[in-house]
């Protein structure tokens, strides 16, 4: 985490730190994915409306973790822009991200559980739907700056 606070603020290693998160979760989901996906004894797909609670619960916490993700990320940095230190403004946003990512990556872990109590591919499809939008909500440097309103001073003291 980034949080020295003697250390001048260093963009580049921001950065990579924030990647370096977003890999791991990322990672850590297609892999329990595929290992669920190679485990799993019945394999089938079924869009009957049944006793399964996985069938509703899934889809449902999908969504709703990708719009209330995007939802508090832009709470979280719009309380960034009163602070005027660039080291509270990454340690914000830093928060902001694992907060978002942690949000996004509940959905795949339990469809990935629901797959493996059922079966049903349904929710590995769900679970690809998630993994697609978890890549796409990567930080980039870029993204960075623009997200937190970096001023020029901001951008050149962070080396971006």
């Amino acid at each position: 985490m980034y949080n020295n606070q003697d250390a001048a603020p260093n963009g580049q290693i921001f950065v990579r730190i924030i990647a370096i998160i977003h890999a791991a979760l990322l990672i850590g989901q297609v892999l329990f994915g595929i290992v669920a996906f190679v485990e799993t004894k019945s394999i089938g797909l079924s869009l009957k409306l049944g006793s399964d609670p996985f069938f509703y619960i899934v889809p449902f916490l999908t969504v709703a973790g990708m719009l209330s993700g995007s939802f508090l990320f832009t709470q979280q940095i719009s309380k960034l822009d009163d602070k005027n230190s660039l080291k509270e403004k990454l340690a914000g946003y830093q928060t902001a991200l694992i907060i978002r990512f942690a949000i996004a990556e509940g959905p795949s872990l339990l469809g990935i559980a629901g797959y493996m109590l059922s079966g049903n591919v349904i929710y590995l499809i769900l679970v690809g739907i998630n993994v697609l939008y978890f890549i796409l909500i990567r930080p980039t440097k870029d993204q960075m700056a623009e997200d937190l309103n970096l001023t020029n001073a901001d951008k050149a003291a962070m080396e971006i």
